[in-house]
């Protein structure tokens, strides 16, 4: 492999990283909350109880919400290394 050391990534500024910063938060707390509103739906579906409709919903929408966030911060990186 050759001696090449990739260039630094220029600093970005403060107001796009806190967006940044918000937005991988953001994914991370709606990933947890479905995951755990998932945990909670097959605790109960073990013992038999009736759930709240709402865990339900949380794990339908949470999931593919904290997808496309994701998938947001990686087309972001893409486009940011691009133009380098």
């Amino acid at each position: 492999m050759s001696g090449h050391v990739p260039a630094p990534l220029p600093e970005g500024n403060s107001e796009a990283s806190k967006l940044l910063v918000t937005v991988v938060l953001l994914a991370a707390v709606v990933s947890a909350a479905g995951l755990i509103s998932l945990a909670v739906i097959l605790v109960g579906a073990l013992f038999g109880a009736e759930m709240w409709p709402g865990f339900v919903g949380i794990a339908w929408v949470g999931f593919p919400i904290a997808f496309l966030l994701m998938g947001a911060m990686i087309v972001r990186n893409i486009r940011r290394r691009r133009r380098l």
